[in-house]
């Protein structure tokens, strides 16, 4: 059986002082680590398919989400 750990991502985006995108990423803040230019691809893909499935698991289901829009009628 897969075990899931908890992976924490942290994203800095390029401004004024810095001109380039940095990616950290570590099982928690006091582990993470800086991603190499190679790696980077690769973690900004895992952190989106977690969104996705954070995402899924809020929105309610089809039939749920309709009976709500109509209850203020």
């Amino acid at each position: 059986m897969k075990t899931t750990t908890t992976q924490t991502y942290v994203l800095t985006v390029p401004t004024t002082s810095r001109s380039a995108l940095r990616v950290w990423t570590g099982r928690s803040v006091h582990q993470l680590r800086h991603c190499s230019a190679g790696h980077i691809s690769h973690v900004l893909a895992e952190m989106q398919q977690h969104m996705d499935h954070l995402r899924h698991s809020l929105e309610p289901p089809a039939s749920e989400a309709s009976c709500s829009l109509n209850r203020g009628r």
